[in-house]
């Protein structure tokens, strides 16, 4: 999983980045953290290489992701602290479709707290592969595209995975191969 050396804190200045959107909406997210995880949290992501495809950093009380390659932010989560920890009170997502063409919140939530748990908290986390994907393409490559790392897949909204079990589509290419061959 990516991260930043144990010593290095994101700020804005780490990296080259674009100003938050003013066409933006609500993202819902209502998470709460431990005072630990917080703290990981705040010390943010900053890319090393080119499969790094997220800039996060933390200024308070606002932790940012930025699309590394290209600078825009497409989610800011306000948290407030406490003694028990930080949950988000306030967030946003980006819906400036120069820089970002997802339009589903929901699915915009899970990829926020994604990249929160696997990226920042270094959690096991499943990357949620939108049921809306077309058959045709690779969730491996979507999932590259989007956070740049191998991660365990599951079909978003949940339910159950439209997988070919490897077995089967392997005697369906054998097939679709002999016939070929006999005809």
């Amino acid at each position: 999983m990516p991260s930043s050396p144990p010593n290095e804190i994101a700020t804005r200045e780490s990296w080259k980045i674009l100003p938050p959107p003013t066409a933006r909406t609500d993202l819902g997210f209502a998470e709460s953290y431990a005072p630990d995880e917080f703290e990981r949290m705040k010390r943010g992501l900053i890319p090393k290489q080119m499969e790094d495809k997220w800039f996060i950093y933390f200024e308070e009380p606002w932790l940012y992701f930025h699309r590394s390659w290209t600078g825009p932010c497409i989610y800011a989560i306000r948290f407030e602290s406490s003694a028990a920890g930080a949950s988000a009170v306030e967030s946003w997502v980006s819906r400036d479709s120069t820089h970002y063409q997802e339009t589903r919140t929901d699915y915009d939530r899970d990829i926020a707290k994604f990249l929160i748990d696997a990226s920042l908290l270094g959690k096991r986390a499943t990357f949620p592969v939108p049921s809306s994907l077309p058959a045709d393409t690779p969730k491996g490559l979507y999932q590259h595209h989007l956070v740049g790392r191998a991660y365990p897949e599951t079909t978003f909204p949940a339910g159950p995975p439209r997988v070919t079990p490897f077995w089967t589509r392997i005697r369906q290419l054998l097939r679709k191969r002999w016939d070929w061959y006999v005809v």
